[in-house]
């Protein structure tokens, strides 16, 4: 039995989302259940291929022509799809052509897409055979058991384009699906959930990615997040320390070595955070990963293990500064926590990035202007504002339904979901955008002192920490997103002072070698190499440092010496023009 799992394309570009272009956790957990079984099993990746939205730049058609070329080569017998909202429309595109190219598969989708959405999808896609709701990993095991007894007794697994009458009796006996069963669409009911995460095999045996995951849950009630009714409890589950801990093991051997650890909120359980983090340590990884929180789960004296094990940020969803607004959206946490928190993070050396959202039901200016003071209070080094936007599985969506705001028959459009401007009477768009616009101004016109509110002077251990992270910081501004965005005021001076900043605390060779490429922009190139000298006597191996003077002494006109340091590292391709322009200049002279 050869299954094929599809992760689709969204509907629009990706412009501050790269996590919708990675396939998602729960399709390494199936695939990797149904190889383990012997059965043949592969993921395909449509996401990185573009948009699916006709009305979009790039190649609408990109992702359903891969689709397309890999199931002809494939041929599987079942094709699962993880569906969202954004990818509904490639899903279905690519469901329908699998029908006509391969009729006799079996087409299911799952995710919180088809969870949430299954009445639509199934009116809306002919070709859809099965929806999987929930957490998959019991359900789809059965499905592909059931699919394959009915291929070895009959041969088929359609009759006619309808599933096979066998199969469809036992499929009734599966919970957790929803199935055509005739004329008629049939919910076996609640799906039945893992009740030891411990027991599923580790997918790093197969495939290599960078997101995890310890729990499965979250313990908010969200008006805006499905989580709580994609998991049909409000029970958070999770691994044990030692099976997260065994599942990055095998991936640093891999290679990797950042993660983004992807649990709701991952500080809840503090002794499971202390265990995996003492892990990470002992073993000395070598790892660096960000993790995402609650303000109220946070335990400062996890915080230093956390940093010490190579946590480098932590996401929390502060959404907005105005009580009322928050009481609306389902995060009643007052301003203290959120300060509190923020404070404690940055003190361990961790960037704390803010999350927040705007034009929620009653937004007003002066709520937008209550989010703005917070923002100051919190001195977040990152941020993410969102504008509101609801789809179903949310309570917000169905508070919309009740009032008759909308239907489901929206997502027949070409849209990735629903702003709640345009569901709300008393909200439009150029209001909405210009609180938005009133964020971002205030967070860049802000950053500055931000990044001057970091004080803390560590003890001698934590010292090298502490310079790693002002040097990263330092990065963002003088080559990373901040160094490109013309709303970021005197970004190199920022970096100069966070690389000199770091250097006061401890040796550290990404501080050298930022402060020497700004030197080196500013034509100084002789202040560039003693500053890379320094470097060299404390990391006299460092990579980065030996091709940064080599660049220096290019700029000077001493070719000679500039080659002699990037031959220790002839081998990597990335030198192999700078060498040759070396050995060219050297025979010349």
């Amino acid at each position: 039995m050869k299954v094929l799992f599809v992760n689709p394309s969204c509907l629009d570009p990706r412009v501050t989302d790269p996590d919708a272009l990675q396939i998602p956790i729960g399709l390494y957990s199936l695939a990797t259940m149904l190889l383990d079984q012997g059965w043949i099993s592969g993921i395909l990746n449509l996401a990185p291929a573009g948009p699916a939205n006709p009305s979009a730049k790039g190649s609408p058609k990109k992702a359903l022509n891969l689709f397309t070329q890999s199931i002809m080569q494939e041929k599987p017998d079942i094709i699962g799809f993880s569906v969202t909202s954004p990818t509904r429309i490639n899903a279905m595109a690519c469901a329908d052509k699998a029908r006509q190219i391969l009729p006799d598969s079996l087409i299911i989708f799952g995710g919180p897409g088809a969870t949430f959405m299954a009445d639509f999808l199934f009116g809306a896609c002919p070709a859809l055979d099965v929806i999987v709701k929930g957490e998959g990993e019991f359900s789809t095991e059965k499905l592909v058991h059931a699919a394959k007894k009915a291929k070895d007794r009959f041969g088929t697994i359609h009759q006619t384009q309808a599933i096979r009458k066998e199969l469809a009796q036992d499929l009734d006996r599966i919970p957790g699906i929803v199935f055509r069963k005739g004329l008629n669409i049939h919910d076996t009911g609640q799906s039945q959930l893992v009740k030891d995460l411990d027991t599923l095999p580790h997918p790093s045996r197969y495939f290599t990615y960078q997101h995890l995951s310890m729990s499965r849950g979250c313990p908010g009630r969200c008006t805006f997040c499905g989580s709580p009714k994609f998991w049909g409890t409000s029970l958070v589950r999770r691994h044990s320390p030692q099976w997260l801990f065994e599942e990055i093991k095998a991936l640093v051997q891999k290679g990797v070595t950042h993660f983004f650890i992807s649990d709701d909120t991952f500080t809840m359980d503090s002794d499971a955070v202390r265990q995996l983090c003492q892990k990470i340590i002992n073993a000395d990884l070598g790892i660096t990963w960000n993790a995402i929180s609650r303000v109220d789960y946070i335990d400062e004296s996890v915080l230093g293990l956390m940093r010490r094990a190579g946590c480098i940020q932590i996401s929390f969803g502060i959404e907005s500064g105005a009580e009322p607004i928050k009481k609306i959206l389902g995060k009643p946490i007052d301003n203290d926590t959120c300060v509190a928190a923020f404070d404690k993070v940055r003190a361990a050396g961790i960037l704390p990035r803010a999350y927040f959202i705007y034009g929620s039901p009653g937004e007003t200016d002066a709520t937008i202007q209550e989010s703005i003071d917070l923002m100051r209070r919190l001195g977040p080094l990152s941020t993410v504002f969102y504008m509101l936007v609801t789809f179903p599985g949310t309570a917000l969506y169905n508070r919309a339904l009740q009032k008759g705001w909308t239907h489901d028959g929206v997502w027949q459009k070409n849209i990735e979901d629903l702003p709640w401007w345009e569901l709300d009477p008393d909200m439009d768009f150029e209001q909405v955008k210009g609180w938005g616009d009133r964020l971002r101004q205030a967070f860049f016109r802000n950053l500055e002192e931000f990044v001057n509110r970091i004080t803390r002077h560590p003890d001698k251990t934590s010292a090298p920490l502490h310079a790693d992270f002002l040097s990263r910081l330092a990065m963002t501004f003088s080559h990373g997103e901040y160094a490109r965005d013309n709303r970021v005021r005197n970004a190199e001076q920022i970096a100069v002072n966070l690389f000199e900043k770091a250097l006061q605390f401890y040796p550290c060779a990404r501080a050298f070698q930022g402060l020497a490429m700004i030197q080196q922009k500013q034509k100084k190139f002789s202040k560039a190499m003693a500053l890379l000298d320094k470097g060299l006597s404390h990391f006299p191996e460092n990579k980065e440092l030996y091709v940064c003077m080599g660049v220096c002494l290019m700029n000077t006109g001493d070719f000679h010496n500039a080659l002699t340091y990037f031959t220790p590292f002839a081998h990597d391709p990335a030198l192999g023009q700078y060498i040759k322009i070396c050995k060219q200049k050297t025979r010349l002279s």
